[in-house]
């Protein structure tokens, strides 16, 4: 399919080559000694991101505007005074600065959005840092300014799926009828299992779980939770973002995950790269790769998409179509 219309649902654009760099060396703790540059070639910034679409013909890029407050968070806590009350308002002092970088980073992004047709975003959270109401201002915030959903990430802040501390939020995305992105994960925080309850209580939420589940053997643990709360409730979804270089480099037959997507169906699955994160990713893989393109493996990942045994409609609904209907892009 020549003309196929692709849109990224999983997108980390980044601010600037500082940004890029604290994510690379902070976050992913990537660095000379691992065999790998000390900085990355690429960055992630809007610029690179607009001419990654050019050249690999995606339509359009979903910004999951994530900050790493968790990291920071830890950090902090080494720093602080050693006397109680001086501790605990300096402590307070850091939770305020932090909660700020991810109010100052979703506002870039909404104002990225607001710009570029071609980019849309989900605000970040926070339930550890955030108290419920400053929790549920930055996602009407967001909203208001043109945000498309909401981001959760459990490895960064330690809460999965049945933390109360979310439920304020669940609520009200539920209500509303607002998409929430979750990292998942089989081997670290962000097991797809601890939505049960939260589903239960919320069943009209739109969840998309992200990477099928990420479970290290394909189809099992927490894929297989994903499948079961797909086949449970109407309005979850997943992505396969992470998931189509398995096939690219032979971990997983095109026969196998086009079995898989239909478990879960085709109008439930959407498409997404975790780029430029992914590209990092890849660089670990490939050690010794002098000069690593900033979009290697996405090239390999959208050959994939358009080349599974799937049909014509189901192929469609993947690239694109799932990700409008559920978030309403383009109405």
């Amino acid at each position: 399919m020549t003309d196929l219309e692709i849109v990224d649902c999983h997108n980390h654009v980044l601010r600037s080559a500082d940004h890029s760099c604290d994510l690379y060396s902070n976050l992913l703790r990537f660095s000379a000694a691992m065999g790998l540059p000390d900085r990355p070639e690429f960055f992630g910034t809007p610029e690179e991101a607009e001419r990654v679409m050019d050249a690999t013909g995606i339509a359009h890029m979903n910004i999951l505007m994530f900050t790493w407050s968790g990291v920071y968070w830890r950090q902090g806590q080494n720093i602080l005074p050693d006397e109680s009350r001086a501790r605990a308002a300096a402590s307070e002092d850091l939770r305020q600065r932090i909660v700020r970088r991810i109010q100052d980073n979703n506002t870039w992004a909404l104002e990225q959005v607001a710009g570029n047709p071609r980019l849309s975003c989900f605000v970040g959270i926070d339930p550890v840092l955030m108290d419920s109401e400053t929790l549920l201002a930055e996602v009407e915030n967001g909203l208001r300014r043109g945000a498309l959903g909401v981001k959760h990430v459990p490895m960064n802040h330690s809460t999965e799926g049945d933390d109360p501390r979310l439920r304020p939020v669940l609520d009200y995305c539920a209500s509303a009828g607002v998409p929430i992105l979750t990292q998942a994960a089989g081997f670290m925080a962000g097991r797809p299992g601890r939505w049960a309850k939260p589903l239960a209580d919320f069943p009209t939420l739109k969840l998309i779980f992200a990477h099928l589940g990420h479970d290290r053997t394909f189809g099992q643990g927490a894929d297989a939770e994903v499948l079961e709360l797909v086949r449970a409730y109407p309005n979850v979804h997943t992505d396969v973002s992470l998931r189509l270089i398995e096939v690219a480099e032979g971990h997983v037959s095109a026969e196998d995950m086009v079995a898989h997507l239909r478990k879960l169906g085709s109008d439930r699955v959407l498409f997404g790269s975790n780029w430029v994160i992914s590209e990092y990713l890849w660089m670990r893989s490939r050690p010794g790769v002098a000069h690593p393109g900033s979009h290697d493996r996405l090239d390999r990942e959208i050959e994939v998409l358009k080349t599974l045994p799937l049909t014509d409609d189901e192929r469609t609904a993947l690239a694109a179509g799932n990700f409008r209907r559920l978030t309403g892009l383009g109405r």
